[in-house]
């Protein structure tokens, strides 16, 4: 089966991290599926996907190239195309009968193209409950909602290799996500400067936009400059080994972002043992299954504040209790809901062909 994903920009983001995982698991699986991974743009990250291919043995089920012209293109290649969030690609498939739509954002204004989806569109898939629950509010005529959750590969649940001792002297708590208002990077600030006076505490900021020099300005104004680690953007494989330094320096994963299709960063944390403190919204309340030690309200930065000393304090427990909850994401879970979808739009047959 010949499958093509459609998406505006590759970055060294969740839509890509995704795609590997779920390639990851459809190739241990057996499953006769290759996947073409079509861009419109390149915003830096693409050389980085293309080494992780290779590096990971996927090239024969990923494939990842720039349209060099999207109006000529042989879309019958294809036995199913999904589009990720890219609706300027929509009527250029109108004559096609297999085309999805994956909604992967939660950024209100780029959401707004579903109210109006062509009528071939024969289905919208999303990675949680939570998201097809929001969109289902806020549109109507939406075609059949397919829930694909995204998996978590098994590098992250493996234990570190011996001889990889710690790197620092405090324990780190983490914030990796984009630099702007929907992750809520301001609120992690204000979290920050609230634990700023325990000396065990350093501080990591990793994502598009750490790099900004205004950044390490206001650090610097707020006296956690000395305290953090910055990096722009780490390479797709980088990920994992993340997850696996923050575990052996016990410490935290931060995310008070205001909205979430999935949370697949927090997943990953998870999966690798890692306790995890999350903002109070849908997405994050069905990782980690409603557990208030994990969650705080938006906005409360003191009942934050509280909860990261609480998690610290118990961190061995708080990593048992995590861990229990990181077993869903595993590959097995993305399978079954993946060929339930298949089932479900009559398209497995695809599989032997």
């Amino acid at each position: 089966m010949d499958v093509l994903i459609i998406y505006q920009f590759c970055t060294f983001g969740g839509v890509e991290r995704a795609v590997l995982n779920r390639v990851q698991s459809l190739k241990q699986s057996g499953l006769n599926i290759h996947v073409s991974m079509g861009y419109l743009n390149d915003s830096g990250a693409l050389a980085s996907f293309r080494n992780y291919i290779r590096a990971h043995g996927l090239s024969d089920h990923l494939s990842a190239f720039v349209f060099s012209s999207i109006s000529n293109f042989d879309w019958h290649k294809y036995q199913l195309i999904s589009v990720i969030d890219t609706p300027q690609v929509l009527d250029l498939l109108q004559q096609n009968n297999n085309v999805f739509v994956e909604c992967h954002t939660t950024y209100h204004h780029n959401q707004q193209y579903l109210a109006s989806l062509p009528k071939n569109i024969r289905g919208l898939l999303v990675p949680s409950v939570s998201l097809k629950e929001e969109l289902i509010t806020k549109f109507h005529h939406l075609p059949p909602i397919h829930i694909v959750p995204n998996p978590v590969p098994d590098v992250f649940y493996q234990d570190t290799p011996a001889g990889h001792g710690k790197v620092f002297e405090k324990r780190p708590l983490v914030y990796f996500a984009r630099v702007d208002s929907l992750k809520n990077f301001d609120e992690a600030l204000r979290i920050y400067s609230s634990t700023s006076q325990n000396d065990n505490i350093m501080y990591m900021i990793i994502g598009r936009g750490a790099g900004d020099p205004k950044l390490a300005r206001i650090l610097k104004k707020k006296k956690l400059l000395e305290k953090t680690l910055l990096r722009d953007q780490i390479p797709f494989d980088q990920a994992p080994y993340l997850t696996q330094l923050v575990r052996r320096h016990r410490g935290i994963f931060l995310s008070p972002s205001k909205g979430e299709s999935f949370g697949l960063s927090a997943a990953e944390f998870m999966a690798a043992r890692v306790p995890v403190l999350l903002s109070d919204i849908p997405a994050h309340r069905e990782l980690v299954e409603n557990d208030e030690r994990f969650l705080y309200p938006l906005g409360n930065v003191n009942m934050a504040t509280k909860k990261i000393s609480q998690l610290m304090k118990n961190w061995d427990e708080m990593s048992m209790i995590i861990t229990s909850y990181a077993h869903k994401f595993r590959g097995e879970t993305f399978l079954s809901a993946w060929m339930d979808f298949l089932t479900n739009v009559q398209m497995k047959d695809h599989l032997t062909k």
